[in-house]
């Protein structure tokens, strides 16, 4: 009866661990793949003069680093980027343009049409050396702004 308790108990155990799994990244692949939580960013509730912030966020996939050699942002005026080119800000840590495995970092920036009526786009532009997407392209637009 004790020896049936223990194989059951271990049975549940086991079963356990398997379902809780890790994040070791052991199902990764091995290169670095970059993810976002959007491929664009689109705000149309907004008013002239107002500034609106976004985050957007970027995984890496894959088991070693992703290391982010630039971004830019072409786009209408109206648009800037609160992080400096190549650092991201980071969940854990100082801003960096490494991303490490199953981590995640952010670029910030804002939108601030200044009439009604205006629409402000543009382009967000990532280069890394990541394997699924080595330059990573986000629309950007905001409006249009409506008066206060």
């Amino acid at each position: 009866m004790i020896k049936r308790l223990l194989v059951s108990c271990a049975v549940l155990l086991g079963a356990a661990g398997i379902a809780c799994g890790d994040d070791s990244g052991g199902d990764l692949p091995p290169e670095p793949q970059i993810v976002t939580d959007r491929d664009s960013i689109v705000d149309q509730s907004i008013f002239a003069g107002q500034q609106k912030n976004q985050t957007l966020q970027i995984t890496n996939k894959g088991q070693q680093d992703l290391v982010v050699s630039g971004f830019t942002l072409q786009a209408d005026t109206g648009w800037t980027l609160s992080n400096t080119s190549p650092m991201l800000f980071q969940a854990e840590g100082s801003p960096s343009a490494t991303v490490k495995s199953n981590k995640t970092a952010f670029i910030n920036m804002a939108c601030k049409p200044t009439t009604a009526g205006e629409t402000i786009a543009g382009t967000l532009t990532i280069t890394s050396n990541a394997q699924n997407s080595p330059t990573k392209n986000i629309q950007v637009s905001c409006g249009p702004a409506v008066a206060p």
